[in-house]
């Protein structure tokens, strides 16, 4: 089964490193905006793979949506939708809680698994399936040998960060987002001798953690709830600060 992992940090503590800019408030309005972005996105590519899957057509398909949080919001919207949900009881890292919900998700019976943070708004469902389409999926080869696992990355827009990763099995190398996360995944594979692909997407690439990365984000021609928000804040202060 493919399933799409989404980890939802509590918006009291999300987006700190834009202190300067907005309020604790509206931080917490912005992560929860930014996570209805990536959630419609998933959602959408989640009912996209299952249409794929009842035609019996070929390659990969998103077949679940899971969530790992501690926000009270996104676990009662889990509730809401018949979303699976590992209820967090503690605040971790981005890194341990895809490290948790990883073995959560082989225990539901997940073979091939995509973390997607929420920091990625401008996501699109298509987007979603065409990641998957290059994911060579359980029978891949890596140079010949009898590997039968495969990894794919996409980077930050610098090209040193990670904002999503698939990896079949779920537990084929250590989730470890971060500053270098895109060569240290890669590097793991390569050790591994499994078969990895790097895929830059817009979507996948445009996340919101610092004033110069919103000033980015408006300039795209992206436009989802999040776009909207962060364009009446920046209006209505007359520019973003640096």
């Amino acid at each position: 089964m493919v399933a799409a992992l989404l980890p939802v940090k509590e918006f009291c503590r999300a987006k700190q490193r834009l202190a300067g800019f907005l309020t604790s408030q509206e931080r917490s309005l912005l992560a929860r905006t930014m996570f209805e972005d990536v959630w419609d996105a998933l959602r959408e590519a989640e009912r996209g793979g299952q249409a794929l899957l009842r035609q019996g057509s070929g390659g990969q398909a998103l077949e679940r949506l899971l969530v790992v949080s501690a926000e009270p919001y996104v676990i009662a919207r889990c509730r809401e939708e018949g979303v699976a949900c590992l209820e967090e009881e503690e605040a971790r890292s981005h890194s341990d809680s895809v490290r948790l919900a990883t073995q959560w998700a082989m225990g539901l019976g997940v073979t091939s698994l995509l973390s997607v943070p929420i920091d990625t708004p401008a996501l699109t469902a298509p987007e979603i399936l065409a990641l998957l389409e290059l994911h060579p999926g359980p029978l891949a080869h890596a140079r010949g040998s009898d590997c039968r696992y495969a990894v794919v990355v996409a980077p930050s827009a610098d090209g040193s960060g990670t904002n999503a990763l698939l990896r079949t099995p779920p537990d084929a190398i250590a989730p470890q987002f971060g500053p270098d996360s895109c060569r240290l995944h890669v590097q793991e594979a390569e050790t591994k001798g499994l078969l990895w692909r790097v895929f830059p997407s817009p979507g996948l690439s445009a996340d919101i953690d610092t004033p110069e990365d919103i000033e980015a984000f408006l300039s795209t021609e992206r436009r989802c709830r999040t776009w909207a928000l962060l364009q009446h804040w920046v209006g209505s202060r007359g520019r973003v600060p640096a």
